[in-house]
């Protein structure tokens, strides 16, 4: 269930998957972090990164996404003491909300404003909730994170250190779903702090549930007709696959296994030149389906090709 890359985001020079390039693996939680600070920061020039930055965008009330490591690898923005809990490493995708979760920034901040200059997270604008919800939704849809998540988020600074909300290290391995740095073990942080969690669930559930076809009908009642599904493209050969073929086709490939939750194996996505991780990714797929798992050997025949774009 796992893709690489958030759509839109902005690499440049924010991407430190380069440079770090972190531990594969199959996300299943979600971590909230605060950034207690009003701007992108290169975060030690990515020693201390995580998977994503998200700033609000007070002109369009949106997010713009600064994506520094793929998904499916593991970030660096998390305490991970040696010999302990796994916690950077723990199939958690990490994303710092640029602003505060400080009461001592509740109105200002020097000469900026909370909810026109920068996000007091705790009360923030209503869009600011609703940009989070949908990078939540898109979570779930996409890399498969549950609409779930602790019940106790405590104010900042009572959320700092060893706290009732704190995961024990048993807590944190059996636990999938959405968190924040304050619950994570080996971690002292407090962020993000009181933030109404449960109202930002509902919004994300709300999303997923539009998404699946299970929202309100449109304004004006009626019923909307469903889209004609595209017909699957031709299969091009066997020929176009496999070690040392480079062509339009292992890209389209790579492309619809991403879409279809199977591109767990690129380290940054698709392209046209095949390699171990097209292989990975397309034995993947095939032992997801029963007729396929016989002779799941990586290598895309016409049954693979059918069931891929269907």
């Amino acid at each position: 269930m796992t893709t690489t890359l958030y759509p839109g985001s902005i690499r440049g020079s924010h991407w430190y998957g380069d440079s770090y390039q972190g531990d594969l693996m199959d996300p299943n939680v979600l971590a909230l972090h605060t950034t207690e600070g009003t701007g992108i920061v290169s975060y030690r020039d990515g020693r201390d990164a995580p998977n994503l930055t998200a700033r609000p965008n007070f002109t369009t009330k949106r997010f713009d996404i600064y994506q520094h490591f793929a998904l499916n690898r593991s970030a660096r923005a998390l305490v991970n003491q040696p010999g302990g809990v796994e916690t950077n490493t723990l199939n958690v995708i990490q994303l710092e909300l640029i602003g505060t979760c400080d009461p001592k920034h509740k109105t200002t901040w020097g000469k900026l404003r909370a909810g026109v200059d920068y996000i007091y997270w705790p009360d923030a604008p209503e869009w600011a909730y609703d940009a989070l919800a949908e990078l939540i939704a898109w979570m779930n849809v996409h890399m498969g994170i549950p609409l779930r998540g602790p019940s106790e988020w405590p104010a900042y600074p009572s959320s700092y250190g060893a706290t009732s909300a704190r995961m024990t290290f048993a807590e944190w391995t059996a636990f999938k779903g959405i968190c924040g740095h304050l619950h994570a073990p080996e971690n002292a942080h407090g962020d993000p702090g009181s933030i109404p969690f449960a109202r930002i669930l509902a919004k994300a559930k709300a999303i997923v549930a539009k998404l699946n076809g299970g929202g309100k009908p449109p304004a004006g009642g009626g019923s909307t007709t469903p889209k004609p599904q595209p017909t699957p493209p031709a299969f091009p050969g066997r020929d176009k696959f496999g070690p040392g073929k480079s062509n339009r086709f292992v890209k389209q490939l790579g492309e619809r296994l991403v879409a279809k939750g199977f591109g767990s194996h690129y380290r940054v996505g698709p392209s046209e030149t095949w390699g171990d991780p097209d292989r990975l990714n397309v034995q993947a797929f095939q032992r997801s389906h029963k007729d396929l798992r016989g002779d799941a050997d990586g290598l895309p025949g016409p049954l693979t090709w059918k069931r891929l774009f269907s």
